[in-house]
């Protein structure tokens, strides 16, 4: 009843796993991108001001162990929405009727912990554990409890697979019921440790940036290829439909950078014949490349006439917007992507002609409802579109696209 069945037999299935699984992650699965091998996950772990599931108390910080949240710590509970979508299985913006083993965790692993967009999706994670609890009347040990780890890079393949080996040990050997909700720095990376998952009947769902696998039950993402259309089709409204325009993207390992910039470069070859892109120029996977920064001083010396650029993610949006600091007298008008502090303040002042933004707490929010749902067996929609929405400057103080805005 309520879905519960099979856990019980899930926990011995664990334990007789977790042997064979041990080996599978000392074979790990790496990345062949040259990087240095990093140092274990425990150092890649993020102090957040949180209060933890151990018997300190509420107000002690955790760093990157298990996190639980209480309601009544949270300022303001954000509005969950996600589009309507044709043949979605499930409302994904609630908990209710969804029913968890007490002690429940959450393995959240992302590419980032830094930026507002990452915050931003991990309150929305946070809310949809703190609503599960507060509906199945769950306190203390019993709480369900989610954990939330990135590399310090972004470009951290090895390091990301390391994250996943202690994690999935860990939850191996725990005897409760485990989540894993991933977002990939590689998405061709980590093949070895869903297997691993796959084996110890751990289900995953993939947030953000996926990978290429059959072991993935579901995945809450943004239309990252519509997105990179939208962007492009706004850049091109500022420049009047005419002129040289260029691209600065995050790493092209991740999908989310992949889809963007094919969206915006096939709007631009479509149907945009007087305006030409120049250069797409991508974040360095590798130390022997030019940096990002280096990369866009050079496309803007060797392009006097350059009319506009599009930033794909926010840490390239706010790195682009600092650099056209420098370069004033040009004019060069600039869409972002996600929006943060800083892009809001640029957008207020002029400086930056408008943002598409993701919906970070929808996007954590689902991924916990779609986690819970495949615990409990049932179906999920393969792909959950979380949804984008384009602010400028006369729609940033709108009272609808707050939910979009972090800072």
């Amino acid at each position: 009843m309520f879905g519960l069945r099979g856990f019980e037999m899930r926990k011995q299935k664990k334990i007789l796993a977790a042997l064979l699984a041990a080996g599978l992650l000392l074979a790990g699965c790496g990345s062949g991108n040259g990087e240095e091998e990093q140092d274990s996950s425990q150092e890649a772990q993020t102090t957040e001001e949180t209060p933890t599931p151990q018997e300190e108390p509420a107000e002690e910080e955790t760093s990157g162990e298990n996190v639980e949240e209480d309601s009544e710590d949270q300022e303001e509970k954000v509005e969950i929405s996600i589009p309507e979508q044709e043949g979605l299985v499930a409302d994904y913006t609630t908990v209710e009727g969804l029913t968890l083993e007490a002690g429940t965790r959450f393995a959240v692993v992302v590419t980032n912990t830094e930026s507002g967009y990452w915050k931003a999706v991990r309150e929305g994670i946070s809310q949809a554990v703190d609503d599960l609890n507060e509906m199945l009347g769950y306190e203390g040990s019993d709480k369900i409890q989610f954990i939330y780890d990135a590399p310090k890079d972004e470009t951290g393949v090895n390091e990301q697979v390391d994250i996943l080996d202690s994690v999935l040990t860990e939850a191996a050997l725990a005897g409760k019921p485990y989540v894993l909700c991933l977002a990939a720095v590689d998405m061709s990376s980590c093949e070895a440790q869903l297997e691993t998952a796959s084996m110890n009947q751990i289900p995953v769902i993939i947030l953000d940036s996926g990978v290429e696998s059959d072991l993935v039950n579901a995945s809450c993402v943004t239309d990252n290829y519509g997105a990179g259309q939208e962007a492009a089709k706004r850049l091109c409204e500022q420049i009047g439909d005419n002129g040289e325009i260029a691209v600065a993207a995050h790493t092209s390992l991740s999908a989310t950078s992949q889809q963007r910039v094919q969206g915006f470069t096939d709007e631009i070859t479509a149907n945009h014949p007087n305006v030409s892109l120049m250069q797409v120029s991508y974040e360095p996977s590798g130390e022997e490349e030019l940096s990002l920064e280096e990369q866009i001083r050079q496309v803007l010396d060797t392009y006097p006439n350059l009319k506009g650029y599009f930033a794909t993610n926010e840490e390239v949006s706010e790195q682009l917007l600092s650099i056209l600091e420098d370069y004033q007298d040009r004019q060069i008008k600039m869409v972002g992507f996600d929006v943060g502090k800083d892009q809001i303040d640029a957008i207020r002042e002029g400086r930056e002609a408008g943002v598409v933004c993701q919906n970070p707490y929808g996007m954590g929010y689902a991924t916990v409802v779609a986690g819970a749902r495949a615990l409990m067996n049932l179906e999920n929609s393969a792909v959950i579109n979380t949804g984008y929405q384009w602010i400028d400057q006369s729609t940033i103080d709108l009272e609808e696209n707050q939910k979009y805005i972090y800072e």
